[in-house]
């Protein structure tokens, strides 16, 4: 299983997907510090102009992007038409977005987007749908899916890793999770006993 060019930090709008967030500024010129969701940090760059969404631009901005140097927890960069610190302390919180058409088209055998993986059914070894992708995370410590459960209250995170999600087919909508090896059947076992 291989997943190709975006960490799984999701947050679409309609035909987009988010690729950064703004979390400071750098300099006195109007650079800003992003965090980036791509695997690599100079990827930000290579789609053409961004869509900013921020609290002063709730409908979105376009800007050209200039990577100007690798900082703690990102990279920072230039947005055409920002040219001071003021106005860039402004976008904090700001996220940049691109056309989901500008990605690469892939292959069959070379992947899939993490952003396919929202709205996959989930399915369990034994092949019984238990519920539905509802997001794909990354908070440090690896990738995450988000599953919505269908017969059981609530929301269920898992690893996303080979042993954890054995199968992902995108062309078909679903992918398989083995709750056994995760714990997931020992933990529901457990809660029926106390209950």
């Amino acid at each position: 299983m291989s997943a190709l060019m975006r960490k799984p930090e999701i947050e679409e709008r309609a035909g987009m997907i988010c690729l950064a967030a703004v979390f400071g500024v750098s300099g006195v010129r109007g650079a800003v510090r992003l965090k980036v969701f791509t695997e690599d940090l100079n990827a930000i760059s290579d789609y053409g102009p961004v869509t900013l969404f921020s609290h002063d631009h709730p409908d979105g901005q376009k800007h050209k992007v200039k990577i100007l140097h690798p900082v703690k927890g990102g990279v920072a960069v230039t947005l055409k038409g920002i040219n001071d610190r003021d106005k860039a302390e402004t976008l904090k919180g700001a996220k940049l977005y691109i056309e989901k058409s500008s990605l690469p088209k892939l292959e069959d055998d070379e992947g899939f987007y993490f952003e396919d993986l929202v709205g996959l059914m989930a399915r369990d070894s034994q092949d019984n749908q238990f519920g539905k992708v509802e997001g794909v995370f990354n908070f440090g410590a690896g990738d995450i899916i988000e599953v919505n459960l269908s017969k059981e209250k609530g929301k269920r995170m898992y690893p996303f890793s080979d042993e954890i999600v054995p199968t992902v087919n995108i062309e078909e909508g679903y992918l398989v999770i083995d709750r056994e090896a995760y714990g997931d059947l020992k933990q529901e076992m457990e809660t029926k006993e106390k209950g």
